[in-house]
C-alpha cells in the first residue's frame, strides 16, 4: 500500500493530465458536430479491433470443446456407415430377405502421451475398461489407421502405434486389389514399408493402400496411405515398397477405439489351426 502512494505521488501529474485530456475531448464531442463523429467513429473503429481480438482469443481456447464433439459424433455416425455392418442374404422361394447386423462400434478417444521418434513407439488414451477398452482392440483416426491396444487399465489404455517393430497389419493395394503386410523399419514416422507383394503385379507411384480386412483388428477400407516409390527384390520375387503414410502421427490427438463384435468369434473358430 505504501508502495501504491509512492507510485501515485509520483506520477500524479500524467494521471491528472490524461484525466483533462480526456474531460476536453468529451467536452468538445459534445459541442461540436464535426469532431463528435470523428471521435465517435475512432473509437467504434477501436472497440471492434479489441472485440474482433477478444472473440479471437475466446474462439481459440474452445477449439479444444469443440474438436471434441465433433470426434464425438464422428464416432456416432461412423458406426452407422454401410462397412460397420454385415449383410446377411436368405433366398427362400425367390423371396430375398436381407438383414444388416452391426459389425463395429467405435468409441473415440483422447491422445494424452505418445512417442514417434522411437524404434518402438506407443501412445496413451484417455479410455479403459469402464469404457468397454480391451486389449487387441484396434485404434484408427480420421485420416487412417493408429495400432492396436495392447495394455488397459480402468480408465487409460496403451497403444501399440504402427511405428514399431511388432506392427504387421494386412493391407491391401485398392486397385490391384493385391495384399501385402505393412511394417515399419524405424527412420521417419511418416513413412512405412509394405512387403509380400509379388513383382510380378504391376503397381504405380500414387496407389491407395488400405487395411483388407482380412485380419480381425482393422476393418477393411481404412487408409494408410499411397505409394512413394518401390523397387523389385530379385532375390525373392516380391516388391520393396515405400508408403507415405496418410496421418500425421506427430500431430494426432483424437482417435477411434474399435470395438468389433465379432472378434471373440472369430478367434474362437481359428484357435486350435497351427500355423505351417
Amino acid at each position: 500500500m505504501h508502495n501504491l502512494i509512492r507510485f501515485l505521488r509520483r506520477y500524479y501529474f500524467i494521471f491528472l493530465f490524461l484525466l483533462l485530456e480526456g474531460f476536453s475531448i468529451y467536452i468538445i464531442s459534445q459541442n461540436s458536430y464535426y469532431q463528435g463523429s470523428a471521435i465517435t467513429a475512432f473509437a467504434n473503429n477501436i472497440s471492434g479491433k479489441f472485440n474482433t481480438q477478444t472473440y479471437n482469443i475466446t474462439h481459440y481456447f474452445n477449439l479444444a470443446s469443440s474438436n471434441e464433439a465433433l470426434v464425438k459424433e464422428n464416432a456416432m455416425l461412423r458406426a452407422k456407415i454401410q462397412s460397420s455392418y454385415v449383410k446377411y442374404e436368405k433366398k427362400v422361394f425367390q423371396i430375398q430377405d436381407t438383414v444388416y447386423k452391426q459389425q463395429f462400434e467405435y468409441e473415440d478417444a483422447k491422445v494424452i502421451q505418445k512417442t514417434i521418434n522411437k524404434r518402438n513407439n506407443y501412445f496413451m488414451l484417455n479410455k479403459g475398461k469402464i469404457n468397454g477398452v480391451k486389449k487387441n482392440m484396434a485404434v484408427i483416426c480420421p485420416n487412417g489407421i493408429v495400432g492396436v491396444v495392447v495394455n488397459v487399465t480402468n480408465n487409460f489404455s496403451l497403444v501399440m502405434s504402427v511405428l514399431h517393430q511388432d506392427s504387421r497389419p494386412n493391407v491391401k493395394n485398392t486397385r490391384t486389389k493385391i495384399t501385402g503386410t505393412l511394417i515399419w523399419e524405424g527412420g521417419s514416422y511418416a513413412k512405412g514399408k509394405i512387403i509380400d507383394i509379388p513383382s510380378s503385379i504391376p503397381l504405380k507411384k500414387g496407389d491407395t493402400i488400405t487395411t483388407s480386412g482380412f485380419s480381425q483388428d482393422f476393418p477393411e477400407g481404412i487408409m494408410i496411405g499411397t505409394i512413394e516409390s518401390f523397387t523389385k527384390d530379385s532375390g525373392n520375387g516380391f516388391y520393396n515398397v515405400t508408403v507415405k503414410f496418410s496421418t500425421d502421427y506427430n500431430k494426432l490427438e483424437y482417435v477411434y477405439i474399435v470395438k468389433s463384435f465379432f472378434k471373440e468369434e472369430q478367434v474362437e473358430l481359428t484357435k486350435d489351426i497351427k500355423n505351417e
